[in-house]
């Protein structure tokens, strides 16, 4: 019983997380003034293999 409680439970977090991640940035932004840790986008990872982070700035 409480094994389908808790799995049911992982499962609908994952899903939100999901509808989350790919929501609009527009809708995003719109709940960030509700409240603002809900406006920031989805942060890349670390694991640099799609090059989408960019280049890090050289210090000199």
């Amino acid at each position: 019983m409480w094994q389908d409680v808790t799995v049911g439970a992982v499962v609908v977090l994952a899903g939100l997380y999901a509808l989350w991640y790919w929501l609009p940035a527009g809708l995003r932004q719109r709940l960030g003034g509700v409240r603002p840790a809900l406006g920031k986008a989805p942060s890349c990872g670390s694991c640099s293999s799609c090059g989408g982070c960019g280049p890090k700035a050289r210090k000199q």
